[in-house]
């Protein structure tokens, strides 16, 4: 009923004859079952769904989109092979060989020296050894500067290979944290296995010609080894009606997912996003894990929302772990005018400035000496960003 307008609501039996909604299109049909399209062919007759009585259950809406996902896709794919033969599609390496890379850069950092690098190595040998648990939902609780990102890397590539899981998906709030995440995964995975897909990211996909740009094509329905997304796609996906958004989330099932930075999961949405990570691992084979130095608590509503889930920490001992990596102490200093502010900083030799708003930011930025100042904004594109990072 949604193959190309997309899922309706199921509507009324009042809506009239070819309203948009499910109603609607049954009313125009004319038939409450769909016939097959040969008699001989041995499909039975679609059960239609029948009206609900009280509120339909999130899982049965999320089994909807599931299933409505693999019919698009299939669609899709199978069309595209129709009109065009065949695509680089599926082109990544898989888990296997990606945890051999992983792991052949891990070895370069055995023996450490230094005491928080004995630290991080601390992190990462109880993330490879809880990879060999079973599916659920983990919380990664690292303070910052405990290698966290690599570290979870190697949790999701073990377990996916240890329980045969198909790819890893992180899912993180800001693009320029993407844009960092996704440098450092090109590095030890190859370029060719890591998708980036949100809004400041453009393929050079040159079908007309026939150089169809393979990461455009996985960007379609995430086929891809490891993906790397914003939570507003990833969420909104979940919650989605159209084809389009819809025809990634059969993907979904039997993944990795990290959320990164678990704490900036939006407050006035969070009973839809822990409903929807709930499901997914209830019902999908989905192991997630929530990674941040300040997790958020909640074990109450995934209890409430999820309930056969228990959430299990992977970092040893996270409490002496935040004292071991205490790196700064804070004292106030008072107000200061963006000139004053400006006149402090040049006392300094070397020092970073944050502040809450990207107009004060320029303020401070235009006030200091022009040589050997820098400035970051999110205004900038990503191109921007990396070139003042690089400079």
């Amino acid at each position: 009923m949604g193959h190309h307008s997309g899922l309706p609501d199921f509507g009324s039996t009042k809506d009239p004859l070819g309203a948009p909604t499910f109603t609607g299109r049954i009313k125009k049909w004319g038939t409450p079952a769909i016939p097959p399209l040969d008699p001989d062919y041995p499909i039975p007759p679609v059960r239609l769904p029948q009206r609900p009585v009280t509120k339909p259950s999130l899982s049965e809406s999320f089994r909807t989109r599931m299933l409505y996902s693999c019919l698009v896709d299939a669609d899709y794919l199978d069309t595209e092979r129709f009109m065009k033969g065949d695509m680089p599609r599926g082109t990544g390496d898989s888990l296997e060989t990606l945890l051999t890379r992983l792991q052949a850069r891990l070895n370069e950092w055995d023996n450490p020296t230094s005491e928080l690098n004995k630290l991080r190595q601390q992190i990462l040998r109880a993330c490879v050894s809880a990879a060999a648990n079973p599916k659920g939902i983990y919380t990664l609780t690292v303070p910052t500067g405990g290698g966290k990102t690599t570290s979870s890397l190697a949790f999701a590539l073990h377990h996916a290979v240890e329980h045969g899981m198909k790819r890893v998906i992180y899912v993180v709030p800001y693009t320029s944290i993407i844009e960092q995440n996704a440098d450092v995964f090109r590095g030890i995975l190859g370029n060719e296995n890591v998708l980036e897909h949100h809004s400041g990211v453009q393929f050079e996909n040159d079908e007309e010609n026939g150089n169809p740009d393979p990461k455009a094509l996985a960007a379609e329905n995430w086929d891809s080894p490891l993906v790397i997304t914003t939570a507003v796609q990833f969420f909104e996906s979940m919650y989605a009606n159209r084809s389009s958004q819809c025809r990634k989330l059969h993907n979904l099932a039997n993944s990795v997912i990290i959320f990164d930075e678990a704490q900036m999961l939006p407050l006035p949405y969070l009973i839809p996003c822990v409903s929807a990570i709930g499901e997914l691992v209830q019902h999908y084979g989905v192991t997630a894990v929530l990674c941040t130095a300040t997790q958020p608590a909640l074990g109450r509503l995934f209890k409430q929302l999820a309930p056969t889930i228990v959430q299990h920490e992977i970092a040893p001992d996270p409490d002496e772990l935040f004292d071991c990596f205490r790196r700064v102490s804070f004292c106030r200093e008072g107000v200061f005018t963006p000139e004053k502010l400006a006149e402090r900083l040049t006392e300094t030799a070397q020092v970073l400035c944050i502040v809450n708003t990207r107009k004060r930011a320029r303020q401070v930025y235009e006030s200091l000496p022009e040589e050997g100042r820098f400035h970051l904004s999110t205004l900038m594109i990503p191109t921007d960003r990396e070139k003042t990072l690089n400079v």
